[in-house]
């Protein structure tokens, strides 16, 4: 059997070509969320009442969802799922810090309601709305603020 340059080639095209496509292929999949499994202490308050205090609350980053107690409790909203459209870094004071803003919105329990989240998260540092929307206006508005869990 006589073996050519161009079956050389070939071979070893193949074999290359397969050492390297399994790792990336498997990369693919995997997105890293860098708010992953963060947790946060905040302080939430009803907007569009007057007279509401600030409640304080856990809110917390899992699987591209999150998770508050306090929507929990509530309105037994466990989770609202999420999508990062910012994810950067800037200096502040000479310390590298990263920056988030992060979009989310769920299904209410009628068919017409839909929960939105906006936030962002600089540093340690968190802030932002949810809403309970009707159609495309606000029903109520929750803000809240607050600092990363250590």
């Amino acid at each position: 059997m006589k073996i050519t340059l161009h079956a050389v080639r070939h071979f070893l095209f193949l074999t290359l070509f397969i050492a390297f496509s399994f790792p990336a292929m498997a990369q693919k999949g995997k997105k890293n969320d860098k708010l992953e499994k963060r947790k946060f202490d905040v302080e939430i308050k009803e907007t569009t009442m007057e007279g509401k205090k600030y409640e304080k609350t856990e809110m917390e980053f899992s699987a591209k969802e999150v998770i508050c107690d306090y929507f929990e409790s509530k309105f037994k909203i466990q989770t609202i799922h999420y999508k990062t459209l910012t994810d950067s870094s800037y200096t502040d004071e000479g310390e590298q810090l990263k920056f988030f803003k992060v979009k989310g919105n769920e299904k209410g329990q009628k068919a017409d309601e839909e929960w939105v989240i906006e936030t962002e998260v600089k540093g340690k540092e968190i802030t932002g709305t949810i809403s309970l929307m009707k159609g495309d206006k606000a029903k109520r508005t929750w803000e809240f603020e607050g600092t990363q869990k250590n």
